[in-house]
């Protein structure tokens, strides 16, 4: 996580990528499992920004967990939004805790994503919702991509749409992969 201790303040300044239109996408997957009220956990979601603008689209609580205190650090003083320290392979939250969790760009970042899986079925209702935003490794960007994040001492374990849903469904969590504009695909899943 070092490369992300140091670029914390980068990642403030321009990790609200998200436009209105990507946040009525985003939530639309979402509130199948989020009811008003409702509690939602970032996972991996650094300084926030998905998380405040997903807690006023769903009307609902939204937990950012992160591993690095230098980004949780940016998450915004909101009364819907808070931010815990920790990881996905080890969350600091009881049984069906949640009623979803998201992961957006960070899936790849996990350092044993069976344990984050098996984490996200713990923590998740029965019938909740897994929702993940990963990049395809395919390609010669991403083949590119993939090997400065592995320079950067990342572990860059990326799936495909096909195997991440393959995996999803071996750790108990059904669902579908969809293809996105650019290198990016969706996983929707149910916790059974």
């Amino acid at each position: 996580m070092g490369f992300f201790n140091w670029a914390a303040p980068a990642f403030n300044k321009l990790a609200d990528r998200w436009s209105p239109d990507n946040i009525d996408e985003i939530a639309a997957w979402l509130k199948p499992f989020v009811p008003v009220g409702g509690r939602l956990v970032d996972i991996g979601g650094g300084t926030g920004a998905l998380a405040s603008k997903l807690s006023h689209a769903l009307d609902a609580e939204v937990i950012v967990l992160d591993p690095t205190p230098e980004m949780i650090r940016y998450v915004p003083a909101e009364p819907l939004v808070h931010a815990v320290l920790g990881s996905a392979e080890h969350m600091p939250f009881d049984d069906d805790w949640a009623h979803a969790v998201i992961v957006t760009d960070a899936f790849h970042h996990f350092r044993d994503q069976d344990a984050a899986a098996r984490e996200m079925a713990r923590v998740v209702s029965p019938g909740g919702g897994i929702v993940i935003v990963e990049l395809d490794p395919r390609g010669l960007v991403m083949r590119m991509i993939v090997a400065v994040e592995k320079l950067l001492g990342e572990p860059g374990a990326f799936f495909t749409a096909e195997e991440m849903c393959a995996f999803f469904g071996r750790h108990g969590i059904e669902g579908d992969c969809t293809e996105m504009i650019g290198p990016s695909y969706r996983f929707v899943g149910t916790v059974r």
